[in-house]
């Protein structure tokens, strides 16, 4: 991630501030550079934990989980992608399994704030900010609400940031046209994911 600053040392401006007179404090450039050491494979905090880390922010991804670069989402169980229903790029779609294409449906970008965005500015949400098994995963237009935040796990568990509730084939399905939800995580291969 490159960020450009024309100023002192200090990053006191906040995203879309024009007054300079911030404080360092207030910059979201701390949480960036957090994650970028907090990927090299330690998930212990440091001895002074950043004091502006919001509460629902994402963990960072395991090691070989790349940020920023569109792939596949692939079910351990089925083999198959989660997929956005042909021809519905509508907010509140609920994403499914469906053979993997190539397609730009099947195109997931897992950004720096933990979004798994499709098309560009929609996002994999929680449907009504739900936390509940059977919240469905639907598309929304990206909007940094924590129901949209989500944690790529080294055990192949995708949980949601608020709920942490893991993406669930429905009923342990494979076939395509399985519904995706959110559901406790239990070890189910309907809840093992590959992303690349």
């Amino acid at each position: 991630m490159w960020a450009a600053f024309d100023s002192g040392h200090t990053p006191a401006p906040v995203d879309g501030s024009t007054n300079g007179s911030g404080t360092g404090a207030q910059t979201w450039t701390k949480q960036v550079v957090w994650n970028f050491f907090a990927q090299f494979g330690s998930n212990s905090s440091p001895s002074a934990t950043p004091t502006t880390t919001p509460s629902t922010s994402p963990s960072p991804s395991p090691s070989g989980t790349p940020t920023g670069s569109a792939g596949r989402i692939v079910g351990g169980g089925s083999g198959r992608c989660i997929d956005v229903p042909s021809g519905s790029q509508t907010g509140g779609t609920q994403v499914q399994l469906y053979d993997c294409n190539g397609n730009t449906s099947q195109q997931w970008t897992y950004t720096s704030a933990g979004e798994l965005r499709v098309y560009g500015n929609d996002c994999l949400d929680a449907s009504g900010q739900g936390t509940t098994n059977g919240t469905k995963a639907i598309i929304w237009s990206c909007n940094g609400q924590p129901n949209q935040h989500w944690n790529i796990n080294a055990n192949g568990t995708i949980t949601g940031a608020q709920s942490g509730l893991c993406l669930d084939a429905t009923g342990a399905g494979t076939a395509n046209g399985t519904l995706i939800e959110l559901w406790t995580c239990n070890g189910g291969s309907n809840q093992q994911w590959k992303l690349g």
